[in-house]
């Protein structure tokens, strides 16, 4: 790790955190859920338990896994799975470089 983790016990970034990923997660389906939807009680007994984390990120380094340690078949299927979810693009990178 290049740079420490900041600890965040902060009750309003943590309702913001919760807030942008439900939106994120949620935001595509027919009806989506928000945290607005649950009891306040509840969502104040969650954040309360939450410890934030903020790691910096100042440097990424990948490799191109894309199913290649499965057989063809597999492989096939996985790219049927995720042109048939609307991922097209991802289909396309792992039949591109999915092959051993």
């Amino acid at each position: 790790m290049y740079q420490p983790p900041r600890v965040i016990e902060d009750t309003a970034w943590s309702r913001r955190q919760i807030a942008d990923l439900t939106a994120l997660r949620e935001g595509s389906r027919a009806a989506p859920w928000a945290v607005s939807d649950a009891p306040e009680a509840f969502v104040a007994a969650q954040v309360q338990a939450l410890i934030g984390v903020e790691i910096p990120i100042t440097r990424i380094e990948g490799k191109w896994k894309m199913s290649r340690n499965r057989p063809e078949p597999d492989r096939a299927g996985v790219i049927v799975g995720f042109r048939a979810a609307g991922e097209a693009e991802l289909a396309d990178l792992i039949a591109e470089r999915g092959r051993p």
